[in-house]
């Protein structure tokens, strides 16, 4: 489809921008009074323009149903899904997931999936050699991995993006920023003073180790009380079996008694350390609001 580029060349002629509220606004008005005059392709670029300023679901579901009048199916689908999460409980939200599926449904058909790429502050966007203007590109390709390629004011940047028949395959691009501090800024003032070239991270959390640890010996107690807690009962079922010998029956009723203390005692210690260990991690927990 040609629709994308044709855009770029009808918004060369347009007067004037706006700021904030007042350019969405003007963009929208001036889309709307086009698509009323079936001038689709200029529709679309205005919307555009107006998404530039603030996306909304209007703005979104309009552009989702100029570009399928046009025939642009992947542009279509994706301004529905970002009508639809814009939205997701309008009026109108069963009717677009109904096109979603429709449209991804009969690119599935086909054997293709879509592609989205978002890259806001690219300035030329490339997909497996296909050349697309700023903003949210959208097309529908056969499985496999495809090349993207950004144009950021830094210099243009790489990606790789697959793609399943049937499924959509989003991506937000973004370029990494290199460091906006200095090292001085970066460290803590106690590592600068102590030399240090990196930042060595806050002191460990001793409360919250110890809280760890005794939480974790508190289970495994417990656990050994369990344990044994089980064995003393089998036992003592066994002492009330009356179809073994007397003597037996005391060895087993001696045994079940036996294993009864430390599994009372390791079950009572046990719980008492998960406790401990929970009272001393609560405290231990930073500030709401307070930097990790």
């Amino acid at each position: 489809m040609m629709h994308s580029l044709v855009v770029v060349a009808l918004l060369a002629g347009l007067p004037g921008e706006a700021e904030g509220e007042a350019g969405y606004t003007d963009f929208f008005a001036r889309g709307e009074a086009m698509a009323a005059k079936n001038e689709d392709a200029v529709a679309i670029a205005l919307w555009r323009e107006a998404e530039a300023f603030k996306g909304t679901p209007q703005s979104a579901q309009r552009l989702a149903r100029a570009y399928e009048k046009l025939g642009d199916g992947a542009f279509a689908t994706l301004y529905y899904r970002l009508a639809l999460a814009r939205a997701p409980e309008s009026a109108e939200a069963p009717t677009m997931a109904q096109s979603v599926g429709t449209l991804l449904g009969k690119a599935g058909s086909e054997g293709k999936g879509l592609i989205e790429v978002f890259a806001p502050r690219a300035s030329k966007l490339v997909v497996q050699g296909r050349e697309f203007p700023p903003g949210p590109v959208a097309m529908f390709a056969a499985p496999g991995e495809y090349e993207v390629l950004a144009t950021f004011p830094g210099g243009v940047k790489s990606t790789r993006v697959r793609v399943k028949g049937g499924q959509v395959a989003s991506l937000h691009f973004e370029p990494v920023q290199p460091p906006l501090v200095t090292v001085d800024q970066a460290l803590p003032e106690a590592a600068i003073a102590r030399g240090a070239l990196n930042d060595e991270g806050p002191p460990p959390n001793v409360l919250r180790i110890a809280s760890i640890i005794a939480m974790g010996l508190g289970v495994a107690a417990a656990g050994g009380g369990i344990g044994l807690g089980v064995s003393s009962s089998q036992d003592a079922a066994q002492a009330q079996n009356t179809m073994i010998p007397r003597a037996q029956r005391q060895q087993f009723a001696d045994s079940a008694n036996a294993k009864a203390v430390p599994a009372n005692t390791l079950m009572i210690a046990g719980a008492a350390a998960v406790l401990a260990g929970g009272v001393m991690f609560f405290f231990s927990l930073p500030e709401p609001g307070t930097k990790k």
